[in-house]
């Protein structure tokens, strides 16, 4: 018996002092975790999509004009329109509306000049994705919702405040299918009233573009196209953190996702990569003034403090 209760005694000794060290170390490890501070965004989250964590963020239930990262709704509301047997990639979609003609024509907000009367959905998903063409998205939306005026895009709109609603999204309100302000788009007939621009926190951005990279992953091979031609038109890519650009790092592979800018949402950006051994991360950064090195800073943090 007394030899039970000295190897007892000895085994627990050992075990208190095992957990000690184990404290220790955990202390250590998070006093040495690299701390993050964005300078200029006003909100930022970083989200691992296999877990659906929002691992950090900045003021990420804050809702903010997000600019063309509004596209992303629009996007996948096409893609679930095609999934769900309502068209296809040839499907036609008009295009012969005035006022979207003269906005593919605007040196401020075109990209994609409607010079025909109706192009395939897949052509203005492309312009849409690549080159965050807004008459496109328009265009596009409008089809959804099963029609090509105006009328048509404020039924598409109640479409994306009623998706925001059954995913949940509490900071996330929708007036644009574009992600344009209604004050830019009133001279093309498309202001539909309320809100001057839609409003959704950092969080729930995030959490619309890990529904689309989960429902719809091939959306990460469009995504990464730097730059290609659709009906002899030029699409620029404008994410600087693919391959070949100014703020590439090898090793975040970064695959996507999505741009923005106006005056009032400043600059934003949704990001995702996978890091070799991680899971992926999507990170959303809105009205900032260097918006890729602070996503590239986000990624970086959530790396290497083991966040995802």
């Amino acid at each position: 018996m007394k030899l039970y209760r000295w190897l007892r005694t000895t085994l627990m000794a050992g075990v208190a002092v095992l957990g000690l060290g184990i404290g220790l170390n955990s202390q250590m490890a998070n006093a040495n975790a690299k701390s993050l501070s964005l300078q200029y965004a006003k909100s930022a989250t970083a989200l691992n999509v296999n877990t659906n964590k929002i691992v950090w963020s900045k003021a990420g239930n804050t809702a903010r004009p997000i600019a063309s990262v509004s596209k992303l709704m629009t996007l996948y509301l096409v893609r679930e329109k095609i999934a769900n047997g309502g068209g296809t990639w040839s499907s036609k979609v008009k295009t012969s509306n005035a006022g979207l003609k003269r906005l593919g024509q605007s040196s401020v907000f075109g990209g994609f000049k409607f010079t025909k009367n109706s192009y395939t959905v897949r052509q203005l998903y492309l312009a849409g994705l690549v080159e965050s063409s807004n008459n496109a998205a328009i265009a596009l939306g409008q089809w959804v919702a099963g029609g090509s005026t105006p009328k048509y895009n404020k039924k598409f709109i109640s479409m994306m405040n009623a998706q925001a609603k059954e995913w949940k999204l509490k900071h996330a309100h929708f007036v644009s299918a574009s992600g344009m302000e209604q004050n830019s788009l009133s001279p093309y007939g498309y202001n539909i009233g309320g809100a001057n621009a839609n409003l959704v926190s950092s969080n729930d951005v995030a959490r619309i573009a890990r529904h689309y990279i989960l429902d719809f992953d091939d959306v990460l091979n469009d995504a990464s196209i730097k730059s290609m031609t659709v009906s002899g038109q030029k699409l620029y890519n404008y994410n600087n953190l693919l391959p070949g650009r100014k703020y590439y790092q090898a090793s975040l592979k970064v695959d996507g996702l999505k741009t923005g800018y106006t005056d009032p949402a400043g600059y934003c950006f949704v990001g995702t990569g996978q890091k070799s051994g991680h899971d992926r991360i999507v990170t959303v950064v809105l009205h900032d003034e260097n918006e890729f090195t602070e996503t590239r800073s986000m990624m970086n943090y959530v790396y290497d403090n083991s966040l995802a």
